[in-house]
């Protein structure tokens, strides 16, 4: 367990030091009878300087490299940690940036005038500016991301990062004022030491010339008994007031409120429903009416509601325009029907060419579905580069426009969920030029790191289709999650194109977003593809897709499946075996689109480490 420098131990340590000065105030005062005033009023002076100046200065830096090392730490959580405004880390940030960092440059402001270094003084007024500026980083922090919703906005997220990563402006203000403040308590403890130094050998001196005055020793002790006493009973009554606080506070930061329910008067639900009662029974009159006059009985009788009843006064005047017209109408049928029969020979010729013409598409389609599949890895290949590991794919039509990428190397080994634009033949033409270029990103270019193979495969997009300025340009490309698992390290590093990577670990899910450009949708070398590592834990579960499962329409009322409903599946099926995840993923799938048509390619890939 490590040591913490705890309220009573500061307090216990102040009247420790506060024992030990008495001792030598009491040596000064003996040296002082034998040496005159003039020591007497040296040594007082040395004291004072000690215990005024010197020692709370120490002690007031030390408290500043605390909370300085507090807020780098809590900056860490703020940003990291969606939570609302009330839990206890960020209501801790805030009192330190609000409360105690201007608290303590104050009183080390004021004990500051009694210094004699300027030295000192300078390396503090330069503290005070830098503190000024972390306070402006770490309030723009708390601006950034004030609340849950704000951390699904990238564009904060990424401003955020700027500042707390460990390259940020934060972070870089917190490094200097950890160096300043190692200087100043470095100086501090050297001019500390000094005065130690000369306010022992100064009570050495009396002591040895006043061995006989035997009772101020006894003053001397029983004075410190005294202080032993007052920091004991100080101590008790600082402690556990402060202790009654702390459980009041958690008790607070857990936060209640009040559920009310609404009650929904009904007073005129009699009249609504009996004005609806007369509309329906109108309704079904005006319904029986028109279903006779479409099966032709135009002498159905009728009578409209009232003479302002608009649509039955134009149903009756749509009857006699319907008698009409289906005289013509079997007059123009007569002519027509020899012209039918004519067409109707034609139109049997032309449907046995279109059939022929089908069936030759279709084998044509069918040994394209061959080739894309020679591109997918077979399941002995995954199973050796991801031994724990599942792959839904389910094309829309016979080939796809996504496709699935495993590869392994002497320092990772790489898998990809890639969404190419469209289905079908033209998503599979992309398809091939994805794996195309994903291989000869890693096997050629022996690329590892998998921002950079997306740049490289961007370049060789671009390249592939002949993209330029123009504004009739090639507008195809494709979203992609790649991912690097180094499992000696146990460390996954994941790059993505408009495509999010899941992390499920204890039953909690992590979402790595993507960048939101997609492959081939920019000039080679004009962007750069962000990187991102993780640390991984065995029994962590990784999940890469395309947008087809999310997208697909189905249930009672026809909506989609959305992202919110896949993330409960996939927590609540997480812990199964990888087998029993795709079986039920796509299970799942089939009971929701119902009768339904797949509207988009599906591909879901679940590896665990």
């Amino acid at each position: 367990m490590s040591f913490r420098f705890t309220i009573g131990r500061k307090i216990g340590t102040g009247f420790g030091m506060l024992i030990f000065f008495i001792i030598v105030v009491f040596g000064a005062t003996f040296l002082a009878v034998n040496n005159g005033i003039e020591t007497f009023e040296k040594n007082d002076k040395t004291s004072n300087q000690l215990i005024n100046v010197l020692t709370p200065s120490k002690e007031y830096v030390s408290d500043l490299k605390a909370i300085t090392t507090e807020s780098r730490q809590l900056a860490g959580q703020w940003l990291n940690e969606p939570g609302r405004n009330d839990v206890k880390f960020k209501l801790r940030f805030k009192e330190i940036i609000e409360k105690d960092i201007p608290e303590k440059l104050k009183k080390l402001e004021i004990i500051s005038k009694e210094w004699t270094d300027e030295e000192d003084i300078e390396q503090f007024n330069f503290l005070v500016g830098q503190y000024e500026e972390l306070t402006k980083k770490l309030t723009e922090l708390m601006e950034l991301l004030p609340d849950i919703s704000s951390y699904d906005d990238p564009f904060k997220m990424f401003t955020a990062r700027l500042l707390i990563d460990q390259n940020g402006e934060a972070s870089e203000i917190l490094t200097d004022l950890n160096k300043n403040l190692n200087f100043l308590q470095t100086s501090l403890d050297s001019k500390e030491e000094n005065a130690l130094s000369l306010v022992r050998s100064s009570s050495e001196t009396a002591r040895s010339k006043f061995q006989s005055l035997e009772i101020y020793w006894w003053l001397g002790a029983c004075l410190i008994i005294f202080a032993v006493i007052i920091a004991g009973f100080t101590t008790n009554t600082i402690v556990k007031p402060v202790n009654n606080l702390r459980v009041v506070l958690l008790s607070l930061g857990k936060g209640i409120f009040p559920k009310q329910e609404i009650e929904i008067g009904n007073d005129e639900i009699g009249d609504m429903s009996s004005a609806v009662v007369d509309l329906v029974d109108g309704l079904k009159k005006t319904t029986d009416f028109a279903r006779e006059v479409g099966q032709s009985n135009f002498n159905s009788p009728y009578k409209p509601l009232s003479n302002e009843d608009v649509l039955g006064h134009a149903l009756l005047k749509m009857r006699d325009e319907l008698a009409e017209t289906e005289r013509i109408l079997e007059q123009k049928v007569k002519e027509r029907t020899e012209e039918v029969v004519r067409q109707r020979d034609e139109n049997e010729r032309q449907r046995l060419k279109l059939e022929d013409l089908y069936k030759s598409v279709t084998a044509s389609i069918r040994y394209a579905k061959r080739l894309q599949n020679s591109i997918l890895p077979p399941k002995e290949i995954i199973d050796a580069i991801c031994p724990e590991s599942f792959v839904l794919f389910k094309p829309k039509d016979i080939v796809s426009g996504d496709f699935y990428w495993f590869e392994k190397t002497k320092t990772a080994n790489y898998f990809a969920a890639v969404d190419c634009t469209g289905h079908g033949v033209p998503g599979a033409f992309m398809s091939l030029v994805g794996a195309n270029g994903l291989n000869t990103a890693v096997r050629e270019h022996n690329i590892q790191e998998p921002a950079e193979i997306l740049n490289r495969l961007n370049t060789f997009v671009s390249e592939s289709l002949n993209k330029s300025h123009d504004e009739n340009q090639i507008r195809d490309g494709m979203d992609i999650a790649l991912c690097a698992v180094d499992y000696e390290n146990m460390e996954l590093t994941y790059a993505g194109a408009n495509n999010p990577l899941y992390l499920v670990r204890d039953e909690e899910f992590t979402i790595i977003k993507a960048d939101k450009i997609a492959i081939g949708s920019f000039e080679p070398n004009s962007k750069k593809y962000s990187q991102h590592k993780l640390k991984l834990q065995k029994g962590d579960v990784i999940y890469l897709f395309s947008d087809g499962y999310a997208d697909q329409f189905g249930g009672e009322r026809g909506k989609k499946f959305l992202y919110n409903r896949f993330r409960q599946h996939l927590l609540s099926v997480h812990k199964k075996g990888m087998n029993e995840q795709r079986a039920y993923l796509e299970s799942t799938m089939h009971e929701w689109q119902g009768s339904f048509e797949q509207v988009d390619d599906i591909l879901v890939i679940g590896v665990r480490i």
